[in-house]
């Protein structure tokens, strides 16, 4: 081998050539080489980034120059080209072939790999048959649910609907009480024809209940704790669906690392389900420290301290302490989970607060105490009260006449309740599903205080999978306030406000609206606002959008003029990270306010919506 080296460097030292070109096999394995570049070449229906991600072999980001480049392993580089064969027959490409090129400089010992692909075309399904061995009644009402099976015919096979469409099979008997059942699956890939037929066996035996429940692992935590967070008892008919909110409940109260619903594996009577339930538990105490910049906040940080098991029974405590150039607080919050049913909680929160706008800075200290009740998976309510006392500074006088009154300090005592629709698939970075939320709220009157009005508002959210990689947004949100009693006015910090970073993002914070002749927003009594986004992922870290944002906030309550509504378009740039996705938006105004630039820039941590 190594003489093989030398006549290679004799023969490019005879005519200059400082590259090689050599094999994975000719690379001298006592040598260390260095990752220069990866390059993909052919890969049309799968992105580079998409093919790197599985890979050992990394080459250095083109942000990080400083940093040295990755060694380069030989014998991990040939385990790679496998695993991009494997990527590619998961995704349904068995015909794909990989091929390689390595160009080597013996100066540096870095090496440029290029990988060349062949796709081939995609092996498609021509066939997919259920069959159920038992129960001729769950057999024909699985018949009208087949349509909605993951894996449909003259679908590309991949591995992954392959897999989804089992487990959607299971789920579909599960949730009919058919606690025991068992699917077994099978697929024959015809290569020449570029063919798959899959079957699907079911047995689904009989109806069945939930047995007692055996609980594992918990060492710290009560096992009544536990047991208190289950939604089924013995003899309930057995469901997926209780288990699953089951195991959410457990995760929730942030005490375990895992959990983990077993079925006993031999039970006496077949139609009764005994369960064991299985938990690793995470230390009860924690420390939080983040910090972070945007453009509207800039630079901001945060420390929290939490217990989530305070004085037992599950209650948490947390102590926390924000910064920013918007808003300063210190917060103390308690928190108790299964208030009375499992599907209730009680909070209670005492906050004194700082938060700056550029028309006024409010100095406060709140109390809420806030009861949540989970009636679904989907919907949420709550009723809550907060009590504060609020002082305001910095207003200036041109902003105080743009008011009918003003009111500079005194006590809010609220009642508001609200309702929350979710069906959105992703918290951080939703592809399909929804959020619609209400709310209202009265302040004073009945309620005692110095200020006296009422808000309500409505937000709905919808998101739709157009096509691989591309979402389509959109949202509408809208607002009334207004005073009541013996109050002329709405507080300037509880009117309604609209542009920025999380508004229209055509405009600064707050700028769309009523301005006063301070040049400061005064907000409004009526609030209008939406956005319509399209979203493309063109990496599995590297997203784009484009937008168009509307609003209008007007000084009158119930007040919608549509001619009326300003708007503003643009573009943005989304990097994901696990915490969201990093957001850069420019947003152009139709109509921008005066002394205000023609364009605004955002930059933030998550979806805007």
């Amino acid at each position: 081998m190594r003489g093989a080296h030398l006549c290679f460097c004799l023969w490019f030292g005879l005519w200059g050539v400082s590259v090689w070109a050599l094999t994975v096999e000719e690379l001298d394995p006592s040598e260390q080489w260095w990752t220069a570049q990866l390059r993909f070449v052919g890969n049309r229906r799968f992105s580079s980034d998409e093919l790197r991600a599985g890979l050992v072999t990394k080459t250095r980001p083109w942000y990080t120059p400083w940093q040295p480049l990755p060694r380069f392993d030989p014998v991990a580089f040939a385990a790679d080209l496998e695993r991009i064969r494997r990527f590619y027959h998961t995704q349904g490409y068995y015909a794909a072939q990989v091929a390689y090129d390595l160009a080597v400089d013996p100066a540096t010992h870095q090496v440029t790999a290029t990988v060349s692909v062949q796709e081939g075309e995609p092996v498609k399904v021509a066939q997919v048959t259920v069959t159920v061995t038992d129960q001729p009644a769950a057999a024909a009402e699985f018949a009208t649910f087949r349509g909605q099976l993951p894996l449909r015919e003259g679908m590309v096979f991949t591995e992954a609907l392959y897999h989804q469409t089992e487990e959607k099979i299971k789920a579909f008997f599960l949730d009919r009480h058919h606690g025991r059942v068992s699917v077994t699956r099978h697929a024959e890939v015809i290569l020449d024809q570029r063919v798959a037929r899959v079957y699907y066996t079911v047995t689904a035996g009989p109806r069945t209940v939930f047995g007692p429940t055996r609980i594992e692992g918990a060492k710290t935590v009560a096992p009544t704790l536990i047991a208190r967070e289950l939604m089924y008892t013995p003899g309930q008919p057995f469901s997926a669906a209780a288990v699953a909110a089951s195991r959410q409940n457990l995760l929730a109260l942030n005490l375990f690392s895992s959990v983990r619903f077993l079925q006993e594996e031999f039970p006496p009577d077949p139609a009764i389900v005994p369960m064991r339930v299985q938990v690793e538990e995470k230390p009860s105490r924690e420390w939080q420290l983040g910090v972070g910049y945007g453009t509207e906040g800039q630079f901001r940080g945060q420390v929290r301290w939490r217990n989530h098991n305070w004085l037992g029974s599950g209650r948490q405590l947390d102590i926390g302490a924000k910064y920013s150039s918007l808003d300063r607080n210190l917060s103390f919050t308690f928190l108790q989970p299964h208030f009375l049913s499992p599907r209730t909680r009680f909070s209670a929160a005492l906050s004194p607060l700082q938060i700056s706008e550029s028309s006024y800075l409010l100095n406060a200290t709140r109390v809420q105490p806030r009861l949540e009740r989970k009636f679904s998976s989907t919907v949420s309510g709550f009723l809550a009260y907060r009590l504060e006392y609020d002082k305001l500074n910095n207003v200036a006088a041109g902003t105080i006449r743009a008011l009918r009154d003003f009111q500079r300090e005194g006590v809010l005592s609220g009642l508001s309740l609200g309702l929350v629709w979710n069906t959105a698939d992703d918290p951080l970075n939703p592809v399909r599903g929804g959020i619609v939320s209400l709310s209202i709220e009265q302040v004073g009157d009945f309620l005692g205080g110095d200020f006296s009005f009422y808000k309500a508002q409505g937000e709905a959210k919808k998101y739709s999978l157009l096509a691989e990689d591309l979402v389509f947004a959109s949202r509408l949100k809208i607002g009334v306030a207004n005073p009541t009693g013996n109050s002329k006015e709405v507080p300037l910090f509880e009117r309604f406000f609209a542009g920025g970073g999380t508004g229209v993002r055509g405009y600064g914070r707050n700028r769309l609206g009523p301005i006063s002749e301070a040049n400061d927003p005064v907000g409004g009594h009526t609030l209008i606002e939406g956005s319509l986004e399209l979203r493309r992922q063109f990496s599995p870290q590297i997203g784009g959008a484009v937008f168009l944002d509307f609003g209008y906030v007007s000084l009158r309550s119930f007040t919608f003029p549509l001619d009326a509504l300003k708007y503003a378009a643009g573009l943005g740039v989304r990097y994901t990270t696990p915490v969201g996705p990093f957001r850069l938006d420019v947003g152009f105004p139709f109509d921008p306010p005066r002394k205000d630039q023609p364009w605004q820039v955002h930059f933030s941590i998550g979806q805007f919506f």
